[in-house]
């Protein structure tokens, strides 16, 4: 039988010494391409700082986080528990932010469908039957958008039930496998030493251990074939479904509709919300003796609850632009990307007041290894009059060795549309349950990039969202490697690194103070 693994590892990580932490160090001193941030604090003693407000837009915070007590943003107008709107801003009991997945009976949303499965939803319904000969010129356009994001949809759906096919292969196959071996050692219960050492000269035999040799060596087990197969299949379910309203029937509101903006919940925490406990950390996770040290030692953190298990909705990101902004968050992280958005507009009129109240964006640039120079992810920072706005910042991932590796081969890179580069890959951080873990992703480069301007303006309050998006891009460290493996190819496609952003360096800290102080 011949078949490919498709396999992902989550890999848990429990106990580490925090020396092991490479986003801080210095790339001079350390020669690891970190932030620099030990670094900066030592440079800059004892000055006084001002306490900066970083709205963690994302699926919600573990509020109980042992090393995040005591960094939450709390709503000084808003009395707690008391079931009454008490700024008038809409929003109910919202002391650390606020959930817009959610219901006023305390129900939250968890599964949604990608913004590819909305739009193919959305046209299918206008277009399914018709040819381009029985429409109209003004439709044309239209309809052979459809065309391509119907081929776009059916392809990827086509792959999860390939991937499923696989997976239920392999699975078959072990455990015809595994009752093999038991025969073979008779004894139900055996471990990855016993099948090693196994000799024999039948052929099933050595069929069947050479089969689980290579499970154990891809870090595959039954639970984990069987948790991928019914992973898969919930997306097809959920994700890729263009008939589910989980939104509608949950959440209530209308997501074309602007207006329409009260909706939601307080509970910030909800679901489980392990992405947005990891961004969160990277910020602001209290600079103690135990856990992980935060870029941040003077930040609060507004929580807002917007990512599903699928895309986020347009209408929710400009809701939590605004409810940030309106609050008085200095620095806003979004630690999301993707390739569709339906509203668009939704977003840049949300982008254009945080632009005009001088408060900062930094987003992820995305996990695909494409340029986003040829494929836009959203948002893009792009205002509607085709400008690039000045409180915008893409960041892409690095990783901690200044060689041909170091960008990392999943991220999204753009010589037009990243504005710079920042440790992304193997990064500890924050887990649920009070625990730690190591994360690797753009998502994790957005928030140290925001920890980074976080920083820089609690010493220098006076800096605006533009200068903070300037001195951050001028001052990024330019690494000595010029030539680097091209993020989502082989080792055998080199680029300049420069050439994978605007800046072509990487966010550092220690560096931007420097620039400050030499210029503002």
């Amino acid at each position: 039988m011949k078949f490919s693994l498709f396999i992902l590892f989550i890999i848990p990580y429990a106990a580490f010494t925090q020396s092991a932490n490479w986003l801080h160090s210095d790339p001079e001193t350390d020669s690891i391409l970190g932030v620099s941030t030990q670094r900066a604090y030592k440079y800059m003693g004892s000055k006084e700082t001002k306490t900066i407000t970083v709205a963690i837009i994302d699926n919600g915070v573990e509020l109980t986080h042992e090393d995040l007590q005591g960094v939450f943003w709390v709503n000084p107008n808003e009395i707690p528990n008391n079931g009454i709107d008490d700024d008038n801003n809409g929003y109910i009991d919202d002391i650390n932010g606020w959930n817009f997945l959610g219901n006023s009976k305390g129900e939250n949303l968890k599964n949604e469908t990608t913004g590819l499965t909305r739009l193919y939803a959305f046209l299918k319904n206008k277009y399914e039957g018709a040819s381009a000969q029985d429409l109209s010129p003004e439709d044309i356009s239209e309809f052979n958008e459809y065309i391509n994001v119907k081929k776009e949809y059916e392809a990827v759906l086509n792959d999860k039930k390939n991937k499923i096919a696989n997976y239920e292969k392999i699975l078959e196959y072990f455990l015809a496998s595994d009752a093999t071996i038991q025969g073979k050692l008779k004894q139900p219960i055996y471990t990855e030493k016993d099948v090693r050492g196994i000799k024999s000269k039948r052929d099933e035999i050595n069929a069947a251990k050479e089969f689980m040799i290579k499970i154990y060596d891809a870090g595959l087990n039954k639970e984990g074939i069987e948790k991928q197969i019914n992973t898969l299949k919930s997306n097809i379910e959920t994700r890729l479904n263009p008939d589910l309203k989980n939104r509608e029937l949950l959440v209530g509101d209308y997501p074309d509709d602007m207006m329409d903006s009260i909706y939601g919940n307080n509970m910030v925490n909800a679901k489980g919300p392990y992405h947005g406990t990891g961004v969160a950390s990277i910020v602001g996770a209290l600079n103690n003796d135990f856990g992980i040290d935060g870029i941040g030692k003077n930040v609060k953190l507004m929580i807002l609850r917007i990512v599903p298990n699928g895309d986020e909705r347009d209408k929710d990101i400009a809701l939590a632009y605004r409810y940030a902004i309106r609050n008085g968050a200095d620095i806003i992280t979004c630690s999301f990307a993707k390739k569709y958005s339906m509203h668009h507009d939704f977003v840049q009129d949300a982008i254009e007041e945080a632009e005009k109240a001088g408060v900062l964006i930094v987003n992820a640039a995305g996990n695909n290894g494409t340029c986003n120079d040829d494929i836009s992810y959203y948002p893009t920072g792009i205002k509607k009059n085709g400008e690039m706005a000045n409180n915008f910042i893409t960041v892409g991932a690095s990783r901690a060795r200044d060689n041909e590796n170091l960008a990392a081969i999943f991220s999204n890179y753009g010589e037009r549309t990243v504005d710079v580069f920042a440790p992304g890959f193997n990064i500890e951080t924050c887990a649920l349950s009070n625990k730690y873990g190591v994360s690797s992703g753009t998502s994790i480069s957005a928030p140290v990039v925001a920890g980074i301007a976080a920083v820089v303006k609690s010493y220098y309050p006076f800096l605006n969202a533009k200068q903070l998006k300037e001195i951050i891009l001028a001052s990024s460290y330019k690494p000595k490697t010029k030539s680097v493996i091209k993020p989502g190819q082989s080792g055998e496609v080199i680029i300049a690194f420069e050439k994978l952003s605007i800046s072509g360096g990487i966010a550092n800290l220690y560096r931007a103070l420097l620039l400050v102080e030499k210029e503002y």
